[in-house]
């Protein structure tokens, strides 16, 4: 963390302020391993945020929970797998970040298996054409039968999986099969669903009415922010020749693209520089909802931070793109600040508005400000 800036409160240290959000979190789990008031995604996106907590502040304080947990998840729910795509990667995801914390094997064998169910809902080239661009390398938004969505945040979850796992690959033949796998999924969300005008991710297409859904969710640009990383840190990690080396360097510099209009467009964050996305759960206005309604909108942001956070922390390792290392790590920063000054009640429980005001806490409200308590120790 940047020593000039003090962001814990006098006679708080910082992880002693982000454990508290994740003992409240932690106080709604259940026999099953889930948390009370959540759904199934978003209870993987609160373990993701806690294991990279534990990863980025460098302690080991949750991960015997974590494992017990996921455990007891894996025990209701095979491999943590169900009828939505995107679910089950989610959790993949969770797994992954827990194996990198503990090495514990079973987790990377979790996050294979699902890999292997998704794989079966990556359209093929040639199989769909909308609109004169074929949608090979989609992913299905679910196993259901006649499932016609094909969205940007289950692919884009399918190509960080891929990437990941070839990552984790001895054998040459495995590591090209999953890296292969996530290019081409890249592809379609770059084909199909990016704006090259505002670097930001758009969310589906209907493969039966042929119809393009165009909303701006955070989360669809976090995830393909992610994915983009990944796939840069797996061709960085081979040995490469030149023009294999600027292919991988255009990965990390579109995600550092990504990043700087994600954290500058008008839309999610306001004029304190305080991720907001109103347009997912606006807190004024005459749409506002009130903060009980607490719906799975309030965590969209969270997702876009988590990759920012990833991206930071590659760039540092690989001494890259100073700029971008300081405006990320003054956006994450202020972030935290924002949620310390104007959405806590001081008792480590957080709302669901970041730059406030402070309302109650709710389930989902809790969830989102994980992720900025693992980012803030990425910085």
């Amino acid at each position: 963390m940047n020593t000039h800036m003090s962001l814990a409160s006098e006679g708080n240290s910082t992880v002693g302020i982000t454990q508290a959000a994740i003992n409240v979190f932690l106080a709604s789990q259940q026999d099953n391993g889930l948390i009370s008031g959540l759904g199934y995604w978003q209870v993987a996106n609160g373990y993701t945020a806690i294991a990279l907590h534990d990863l980025w502040s460098h302690t080991l304080s949750y991960s015997g929970i974590l494992d017990d947990l996921i455990g007891k998840v894996e025990v209701n729910t095979t491999n943590c797998i169900n009828d939505m795509n995107d679910d089950s990667m989610w959790w993949a995801i969770c797994v992954l970040e827990a194996f990198d914390l503990t090495g514990g094997p079973s987790h990377l064998a979790v996050a294979e298996a699902i890999w292997e169910h998704v794989n079966h809902y990556v359209i093929p080239t040639g199989k769909y054409v909308i609109n004169g661009t074929d949608m090979g390398g989609g992913v299905i938004w679910s196993s259901k039968p006649n499932e016609t969505q094909v969205n940007a945040v289950t692919t884009g979850l399918y190509a960080e999986l891929s990437a990941r796992l070839a990552y984790q690959q001895t054998n040459e033949t495995d590591r090209e099969k999953f890296l292969a796998s996530a290019i081409n999924s890249f592809s379609w969300i770059l084909h199909c669903r990016f704006d090259q005008g505002q670097y930001i991710v758009l969310d589906h297409i209907d493969l039966g009415t042929g119809q393009s859904y165009d909303w701006t969710f955070t989360y669809n640009t976090g995830q393909a922010l992610a994915a983009s990383i990944a796939i840069y840190n797996t061709l960085k990690s081979r040995d490469l020749d030149l023009i294999q080396s600027a292919t991988t360097e255009a990965y990390l510099a579109l995600a550092c693209d990504m990043a700087s209009h994600a954290m500058t467009r008008g839309g999610w964050v306001d004029v304190n520089g305080t991720l907001t996305e109103p347009g997912a759960y606006p807190g004024t206005g005459p749409d506002k909802k009130p903060a009980w309604q607490n719906d799975d909108a309030i965590g969209f942001k969270a997702i876009l931070l988590r990759s920012l956070a990833k991206l930071y922390r590659i760039l540092c390792r690989d001494d890259s793109h100073p700029e971008m290392q300081t405006q990320l790590a003054s956006f994450i920063e202020t972030q935290f600040r924002s949620l310390q000054q104007r959405d806590t009640n001081g008792k480590g429980q957080y709302g669901p508005w970041w730059d406030g005001p402070m309302d109650l806490p709710t389930s989902h409200s809790q969830l989102a400000a994980l992720d900025v308590m693992a980012a803030i120790h990425a910085v």
